[in-house]
């Protein structure tokens, strides 16, 4: 598990745990309207790399401290922030952890008035989450992410690089899907 602090935000600790051989995925869910005020679950066949949830996990926070919210929570805003679409069903349905997952980030945020405990909130994840907890760091990101889906997910199927005289900021607003472009990009996808 890793406790995070924001520079800009040092009020806020964000916790990522990460887990593979998930059992109960299916349970999860369906207690996610009782779980969803602590945690967000999300599925890592989505998610290239710790930057890329650090970027969602950023954008969250902006758009906390300038009112933008369009969820009920910040677990949930960081879910949507991962999403290329500003749809909030969309993004949980591509984003979120399905009946048969096998693999789930947890994660948590916790304001200045939480004292974040390491072994308490492993021991509240674990009991939640049947599985083994695994390093989160970019080396096991890497085992999970699936590059098709996220193909299908953020691109449609199709990946053409567009020539244009307008700032690509014109063509693409969310920072999420501009950040999975240029890992793409760097992959030489």
């Amino acid at each position: 598990m890793v406790v995070s602090i924001i520079p800009q935000f040092p009020d806020i600790k964000v916790s990522l745990a990460l887990f593979e051989q998930v059992k109960n995925a299916k349970e999860i869910r369906s207690k996610m309207s009782e779980l969803s005020t602590s945690f967000a679950f999300i599925d890592p066949r989505l998610v290239c790399s710790g930057e890329q949830m650090y970027s969602a996990i950023y954008k969250t926070l902006i758009e906390v401290k300038y009112n933008k919210m369009r969820t009920r929570n910040l677990n949930s805003e960081c879910v949507l922030c991962l999403s290329p679409t500003s749809n909030i069903s969309d993004a949980f349905l591509k984003f979120g952890i399905k009946d048969d997952s096998s693999q789930l980030i947890c994660l948590k945020f916790h304001t200045n008035t939480d004292d974040v405990d390491k072994e308490q909130l492993r021991t509240i994840m674990t009991s939640i989450v049947k599985g083994q907890e695994i390093e989160f760091n970019d080396d096991n990101l890497s085992r999970f992410y699936d590059e098709a889906l996220i193909r299908k997910v953020c691109f449609n199927n199709k990946f053409e690089v567009k020539t244009s005289t307008a700032s690509p900021e014109t063509h693409c607003t969310n920072f999420t899907f501009v950040f999975l472009l240029f890992c793409f990009y760097l992959l030489d996808l």
